[in-house]
């Protein structure tokens, strides 16, 4: 009898498993097939603006916000227009944002409204009338198609990553 109910448990645990797998699985091709956004907006830092409110915003902020961002606080993006609780999580390395703190952005990615973050493919800031862009700077870009020196360095990584593990 427990040799039965320890077959029938590992067979549902199994199932249960698969049928895990199979939405992570799904959950990749709804990304792959999200269409990209474009957010224009202030550059906030997150903590000050959470904290405050939605308080915590624009030029008398911008110091304030470039020390946050610049430590690894992360980075936001206002909408034009919007109100605070528009207010998108942009997922990517905050630092690069640090100068450009209570500044109007452009930030083109994957928006999560849900979620309310924003899966940053490519950034820029108002420059007079022009747009220059930002130099994305963490792993998941590095990863998703940055420069090729940057992708040899990673290759180097992963074999680096195997050879401890053997």
């Amino acid at each position: 009898m427990n040799r039965i109910a320890f077959i029938f448990g590992g067979g549902v645990i199994a199932a249960a498993s698969f049928v895990g797998v199979s939405f992570a699985h799904e959950g990749e091709h709804k990304e792959a097939e999200a269409e990209t956004t474009t957010v224009i907006g202030e550059l906030i830092d997150t903590a000050c603006f959470t904290a405050s409110d939605g308080d915590a915003k624009g030029e008398d902020h911008a110091e304030c916000a470039t020390k946050c961002l610049g430590s690894g606080i992360p980075a936001g993006i206002l909408p034009e227009g919007k109100g605070e609780d528009d207010a998108l999580v942009m997922l990517t390395n905050p630092k690069p944002f640090a100068p450009f703190a209570a500044q109007t952005i452009k930030v083109e990615g994957i928006v999560n409204d849900e979620r309310h973050v924003i899966d940053v493919k490519k950034a820029y800031v108002k420059d007079g009338e022009n747009w220059k862009e930002i130099q994305l700077d963490d792993e998941h870009h590095k990863k998703s198609g940055g420069d090729e020196k940057k992708m040899d360095d990673m290759k180097g990584m992963d074999d680096a990553h195997k050879d401890h593990k053997n």
